[in-house]
């Protein structure tokens, strides 16, 4: 059963917390199956809620990356408090606010899911849709949501039932784009151990994306993973089970 309300799974006699960051227009049910995963191994796990994702309503509001970082920020602080290690884990747009939070503050590792660098380009959009959202975008506030990207169905229907929103507000999308514009010049300074998981088949973002960050960042340790059959929502799609593996394994490795 999925829940789109935050958590915190304290393991005992555990000195490792995770950090879970969900994606824009979305929500913690997203991190849910990740977490209650880490937290069987022994890993204390908490997952938060944006402002401006934290209720369901009949259109997703308005809110701004300096909002949801605030709130990443002042969790991330707390947790450093409590545990010895703590690894920050984003998936989609939370990548690009776990990035921000590395190169702003000490974090321990990065795990990045799906990461947002860009929407996915196809061919027949001629521009990117990028482009179209800072020209025309601001005549519209809202796109309605289409289906999730989930392949697995059973999971996908699951995820329906507990999703808050129906649209994407475009000020907040235009708001994730000025926070990747700053993350993309940061990467260089971010040394971090870094894991990086992404889907060949996403249909959400661009997965250039990915190699991009691996590339780019300053750590000397890093790691890239594709995945051959997974939308975009990977915590929760067909190869679930190998996320999970991936990220348990990165957490605890000294």
């Amino acid at each position: 059963m999925l829940k789109n309300t935050p958590f915190f799974l304290e393991a005992s006699n555990s000195e490792q917390a995770c950090l879970l960051l969900h994606g824009l227009g979305g929500g913690v049910y997203e991190m849910q199956l990740l977490g209650e995963y880490l937290y069987q191994q022994g890993i204390s796990v908490q997952g938060i809620s944006y402002p401006g994702h934290d209720q369901p309503a009949a259109k997703m509001p308005d809110s701004t990356w300096e909002q949801w970082y605030g709130h990443i920020l002042e969790t991330h602080q707390a947790l450093t408090k409590r545990y010895a290690s703590v690894t920050v884990i984003g998936f989609s747009t939370g990548c690009p606010l776990a990035l921000h939070l590395a190169a702003s503050t000490s974090v321990d590792k990065l795990i990045l899911l799906s990461p947002y660098m860009a929407i996915r380009y196809q061919w027949y959009y001629i521009f990117r849709l990028e482009v179209y959202l800072s020209a025309f975008g601001w005549l519209i506030t809202d796109l309605p949501r289409r289906h999730l990207p989930i392949r697995d169905k059973a999971m996908r229907e699951l995820a329906h039932q507990v999703i808050f929103f129906k649209t994407f507000n475009l000020n907040a999308v235009r708001s994730a784009n000025e926070l990747i514009a700053k993350v993309k010049l940061q990467l260089p300074t971010i040394t971090v151990p870094t894991l990086i998981i992404q889907p060949l088949k996403d249909t959400v973002v661009d997965p250039p994306g990915a190699a991009l960050i691996h590339e780019n960042l300053g750590s000397a340790i890093k790691k890239l993973v594709w995945l051959e059959e997974s939308d975009h929502i990977i915590p929760l799609d067909v190869e679930r089970e190998e996320v999970f593996q991936q990220v348990g394994a990165f957490v605890l490795t000294a």
